[in-house]
This record gives structure tokens, sequence and C-alpha cells, in this order.
């Protein structure tokens, strides 16, 4: 590898490193249960995750107009994607995809789904 490949690829790799770290540190602070689902605000929720609703803020202005848009509680959410300064994020929700403020997914309480939490049971091996 010569000095100039070695040179762009350190700031990339030092870039990704960096969100790695700044994304773990942020879900240390939530704690997950024996089945490894984590409670959680939407807005902290990143890009591939997904969950379930477990709360909206009851004293929110959003409030009603986040049950009009169908975020009721047990409905299931899939971020799809960040904007670069992170505001606003956009979710796929009971088939369609919105795009939210952070102050508005900070009034949604999520119940994270582990990463390799399947929400479609595949069959059994064996064919039953």
């Amino acid at each position: 590898m010569s000095k100039s490949e070695n040179t762009s690829f350190l700031p990339a790799f030092c870039k990704r490193w960096q969100a790695g770290k700044a994304r773990a540190e942020a879900l240390s602070r939530y704690v997950a249960d024996k089945t490894g689902h984590t409670e959680m605000p939407l807005s902290e929720m990143q890009p591939g995750d997904f969950g379930h609703v477990l709360s909206l803020c009851s004293s929110c202005d959003q409030r009603e107009h986040l049950l009009e848009l169908g975020f009721t509680p047990g409905t299931e959410i899939t971020v799809v994607r960040l904007a670069p300064l992170g505001d606003p994020m956009t979710v796929r929700i009971r088939g369609y995809q919105l795009s939210l403020r952070r102050r508005e997914a900070e009034a949604v309480t999520m119940r994270r789904c582990p990463p390799d939490f399947d929400l479609d049971p595949a069959i059994d091996s064996d064919g039953a």
C-alpha cells in the first residue's frame, strides 16, 4: 500500500470507528432485559434498528398528532434513515415511511429489538 492510499484510508477508518464508539456509549445508558430488548426513546435509535411502541409522552404537545399518525402502543417501527445532522429521521410504520423531527421522536418510548431478533419466526428446520 502506498503512502497516499494509507493517508486516505485512515481518516475514513477513524471516522467510522468514532461513530461506532459513540453509538456504543449511547446504547450503554439503556439496559437490555433478559430477552435482549431495550427500552429507549425513538430519537436514540439508528438506521436498521426496529422495535415496538411502548408509550407516548403524556404531557407532550405532539401526543395527539403522533396517535393520528399511527404511533399506538404495540406498533412495529423500523428506522430507515437519519439526515446528515440527525434531524429529521425517517421511519417505517404501518407500511409507509414518515419523517419525524428529533423533538417528536423523543416523545415516543420504544422497545428496541436486538439486532438478531426475527419478527417473522421461520418454520422449524424439520419443516413442521
